[in-house]
């Protein structure tokens, strides 16, 4: 839940900043309105200065940060590290044997948390 109302604020944030910027940047409508005279949400949304700006922040924000780093560095934090870390462990202590030793090597149990993070890209 707190992270979809974070992603939420951000995009209440990145709207304002965004018709700010059209603003500032003096941008028209393609009827030729400025973008301070616009009055209703629906209408600024749907201008193309804003659909565009809004698209732009939106893949820089989501691209790389959010849909491939942390897919590229998940697997050697959660998978491979804490299998070297056993390694080591059990390679450097002569009285780990069996089980034991087993147990140290064993991936590490997986939890749900990586659906919510999928379900928040899904957001993006």
């Amino acid at each position: 839940i707190a992270c979809t109302l974070q992603v939420l604020l951000d995009f209440v944030l990145t709207f304002e900043i965004t018709y700010k910027v059209a603003k500032g940047l003096d941008f028209h409508t393609f009827h030729g309105v400025e973008v301070e005279h616009v009055s209703t949400f629906a209408d600024r949304f749907e201008m193309y200065a804003m659909q565009r700006l809004l698209g732009e922040n939106a893949f820089v924000y989501a691209f790389p940060s959010t849909y491939l780093i942390p897919f590229l560095i998940e697997p050697v934090v959660t998978i491979w590290l804490p299998y070297k870390l056993g390694q080591i462990i059990v390679r450097s202590h002569p009285e780990i044997q069996g089980l034991e030793a087993e147990d140290y090597l064993k991936p590490v149990q997986m939890d749900m948390g990586r659906y919510a993070d999928i379900v928040l890209n899904i957001v993006l």
